[in-house]
């Protein structure tokens, strides 16, 4: 309180200084002295004199005699202290001539004696002033920091004491305790006395962090389950406590899921891989991250394992909607995938021609419209790139050829290049797709997501034909993929497929050795790719056809 009124009194100080310093101020400088300026005109003037000499505008006896006038005015000057004029300027300037040339009065409190002195002559001013100097004066010194006074007394509240940030914020967590339901508030109160009573009691930890997720406190829930989760807990809870510090993490980053929180959730998968809410959220990581076929892949791997009257379906549909519209996509065009064949290395797939049923449609896109659904149900009846009829046939084939001209003629647009691979794709002209893709992955060899299509797009047209090994441009893609993503896990096996072939043994080693470390050690690729690691010969010798041609 005692520090809260003296700031209030340093502050009224200043401001009062502040108010008051253009009274005590002088409201002019003093005007220059009068010899001194005609000294220096008459100065200038035999300059003057001497420069007109040199450019033989004057003769020398006209200069001798312009130079005695001249020196005779400096000597009157000199010897009265002013020049011409002096009396008429003595006359006008009167009194107030003589105030001005006093000194400034100076705002100092070096001593008190010049304190009073300041304050005298601050009166002795506002009375010159007449009324308003009086009226100002009283108002700055005496009605000003009264006023303020007399409106802080009547709305302030000068007899509240002290309130120190830890006592403020001991005082929120009671309130916050308060407006809890009672058996809530019980629970909380008995867990945290039961792990004050036994810290090391894992499942009381637990607990206590599930009764703090109740109560939407989610900071404190994420103590409480990283302290269980130290201390261990029993198998059958493991799954549970990761899955809600994730979640409860992921409230506490508002609703983010970090790196930290992504790895939560595939730990819980690896224990149980059908839980339901690990699979959405990191649906959701893949979102946010910028990847809306891996987050629909995921999604509709969780919505065909799941009833259709289950808690989660209808969270599940709304975020698969938004997603599909957000980026022009079909979710039934999206193969589903588990996040754990995803994490392995498993690239998603599309199928060559969207076909979801009229409720898919409707469940996965809740905006979509009567035409969009009978669409839907048309391309259902259709296998990949077949099923229209001629005039159906005509008409988009007429669409693409106008893009494909349009292209001919504005080659520097991968946008449209990859529209019109789209386009050649649904039509099932894939190696034409791959070819359009290829174009759109030149004019934007850095962006991953161009080299990852045309890689998709060229195995497609590979399949299409009969064949089962990639053709040589997918290693070269993938080759440039690795450069921009090291980690990437398909660019990390088919770089590493390729090393393998050309009998770059160690090379190959080393890219399915850090693809191996990706792969949980449970999941079937895993196995997969170890026995192909063990399958390369021990030196760079060049190693078997066969030995790494099965894909993970």
């Amino acid at each position: 309180m005692i520090l809260l009124w003296l700031i209030v009194v340093l502050l009224t100080v200043l401001v009062l200084a502040l108010l008051v310093w253009p009274l005590v101020r002088h409201d002019a400088e003093a005007p220059p002295d009068r010899a001194a300026y005609d000294l220096t005109v008459y100065r200038d003037q035999l300059a003057e004199i001497d420069r007109d000499v040199a450019r033989g505008l004057l003769s020398a006896e006209q200069a001798d005699s312009a130079r005695l006038e001249i020196q005779r005015r400096m000597l009157a000057v000199a010897g009265t202290g002013v020049g011409p004029g002096a009396d008429i300027a003595s006359r006008t300037a009167g009194p107030a001539a003589g105030a001005a040339a006093r000194p400034s009065t100076r705002l100092t409190l070096a001593s008190a004696s010049e304190a009073v002195a300041v304050l005298r002559g601050l009166v002795t001013r506002a009375r010159a002033q007449g009324a308003w100097g009086i009226a100002t004066l009283a108002g700055i010194g005496a009605i000003l920091p009264l006023g303020a006074l007399a409106i802080y007394l009547s709305l302030g509240s000068p007899g509240l004491p002290a309130q120190p940030h830890a006592e403020r914020i001991a005082r929120e967590e009671q309130r916050l305790m308060a407006s809890l339901r009672p058996a809530l508030r019980e629970t909380i109160a008995e867990l945290s006395a039961k792990v004050e009573a036994d810290p090391e009691d894992a499942l009381s930890w637990m607990r206590l962090g599930r009764a703090y997720r109740s109560a939407m406190q989610h900071d404190k829930a994420v103590d409480a389950l990283e302290r269980a989760r130290a201390l261990g807990v029993a198998r059958g809870e493991t799954v549970a406590l990761l899955a809600d510090l994730a979640e409860s993490l992921m409230r506490v980053h508002e609703d983010m899921v970090t790196d930290r929180i992504r790895m939560l959730f595939l730990e819980t998968l690896t224990i149980a891989p059908g839980d339901p809410r690990a699979r959405f959220y990191l649906g959701v990581a893949a979102a946010q991250a910028g990847e809306p076929l891996t987050a629909l892949a995921i999604w509709r791997d969780l919505s065909v394992t799941s009833a259709a009257d289950d808690p989660w379906m209808p969270m599940l549909r709304q975020n698969m909607g938004m997603v599909a519209r957000d980026h022009g996509l079909v979710p039934a065009s999206v193969e589903p995938l588990h996040p754990l064949r995803i994490e392995a290395g498993e690239p998603v797939t599309r199928r060559d021609v969207p076909a979801p049923d009229r409720e898919s449609v409707a469940a996965s896109d809740p905006g979509a419209t009567a035409g969009d659904r009978l669409r839907a149900e048309a391309d259902a009846a259709r296998p990949p790139g077949q099923g229209f009829n001629a005039d159906e046939r005509a008409r988009i084939e007429g669409m693409v050829a106008s893009l494909a001209a349009r292209l001919e003629e504005t080659p520097d647009d991968a946008e449209g290049w990859q529209q019109l691979a789209r386009s050649y794709r649904v039509l099932g002209r894939l190696d034409e797709s791959a070819e359009a893709m290829g174009r759109a992955a030149a004019l934007s060899p850095d962006d991953v997501a161009v080299l990852s299509a045309q890689a998709e797009a060229l195995i497609a047209a590979t399949r299409a034909r009969g064949e089962k090994r990639p053709p040589e441009a997918v290693y070269a893609v993938y080759a440039a993929i690795l450069k921009h993503q090291p980690d990437n896990p398909n660019a990390l096996y088919f770089v590493g497929r390729a090393a393998a072939e050309s009998g770059d043994a160690a090379r190959a080693r080393d890219l399915w050795s850090r693809l191996l470390k990706r792969i949980p050690p449970n999941e079937p690729a895993h196995a997969s790719l170890r026995q192909q690691l063990e399958a390369l010969p021990a030196s760079d010798a060049p190693a078997e056809p066969d030995g790494a041609t099965a894909d993970p």
